[in-house]
């Protein structure tokens, strides 16, 4: 069954939902996957709506529509997550902490062009996509791996795990010490001119244009940085064995789902289960749900 998602603002309605009637309770936020990531009614969800549990459940989400590319950063600045999450006589009793994150701040780091807006070059540690001219440079480093900043990379990286470490550092600091925050990686998008308004050709699609990467390379190079964020976020995992694996930290591999159909190579609209360029249609995100949910009460009950 689906889980009942509220939007964490409804805990302060003079009659608040009654969590208490459920046999899980998550705390959620996040980027895009858990809000809407697109004005097609017809397509329209979000991950929270389709996991799939055996038990009843509810999601208390401090991710709102319209944060279609919503930071790690910007999870600070909420004050409904820090507050149901730690602070002192704010915070609630929590199964599970629910995040979606890093796949908006890598797309957002790949929009940093070449030249800014003044025609300044902007240095190659402070993106992440090489021009051709610069890729030829380092032509040894591979068809794909050669249009990426592997200065821009490490300083992308550092981010990240320097944030996800805040996140634990911050649950360990109330009353939610030590309880599991699950993560999931990302299906790998096709790069096309597929968005929603402002961004209506996508976000992917045009930081290759402004880059000056042919066509026939930006898929490859695409499916290159999702790999490596795959890996950043299945290494956080904290039976990774990896060193930057963190405490009652869980990694659902959504990357790994050969049920995820891609869209069709330049297909401006909704295609297979996407319903743009990097958002699931229900039906995508239905498919993951399946799979996410059962894995999550499976660690919750291991």
């Amino acid at each position: 069954m689906r889980p009942v998602v509220y939007p964490a603002d409804f805990l302060n309605r003079e009659t608040p939902p009654a969590l208490e009637q459920f046999a899980h309770r998550f705390l959620a936020e996040g980027d895009s996957w858990f809000t809407i990531g697109t004005l097609n009614f017809f397509d329209a969800s979000n991950l929270l709506f389709e996991l799939e549990f055996e038990h009843t459940s509810t999601v208390v989400s401090c991710a709102y529509p319209g944060d279609t590319l919503q930071h790690m950063v910007d999870f600070w600045k909420d004050r409904h997550f820090r507050r149901l999450l730690s602070v002192a006589n704010f915070a609630l009793d929590w199964d599970a902490i629910l995040l979606s994150a890093g796949g908006n701040d890598m797309i957002d780091a790949v929009q940093v062009p070449p030249v800014d807006k003044d025609g300044n070059a902007i240095p190659a540690d402070r993106r992440i996509l090489l021009t051709p001219g610069e890729a030829a440079q380092q032509a040894t480093a591979g068809p794909a791996a050669r249009y990426v900043s592997e200065a821009g990379w490490t300083r992308f990286a550092n981010y990240l795990d320097a944030n996800f470490r805040l996140i634990v550092q911050e649950r360990d600091r109330g009353r939610n010490a030590g309880r599991p925050i699950f993560l999931h990686t990302y299906a790998v998008p096709t790069v096309r001119p597929a968005g929603v308004l402002p961004t209506s050709i996508g976000w992917l699609f045009p930081a290759f244009v402004a880059a000056g990467i042919p066509p026939a390379d930006r898929q490859a190079v695409s499916d290159l940085m999702f790999a490596r964020l795959r890996k950043l976020l299945m290494d956080l995992d904290s039976d990774s064995g990896a060193a930057t694996s963190l405490p009652h930290v869980h990694v659902f591999d959504s990357a790994a789902l050969a049920s995820i159909v891609p869209a069709e190579q330049g297909a401006a609209g909704s295609s297979n289960d996407w319903s743009n360029e990097i958002h699931l249609t229900w039906e995508g995100y239905r498919k993951v749900g399946r799979e996410f949910g059962p894995f999550i009460e499976r660690k919750l009950l291991s």
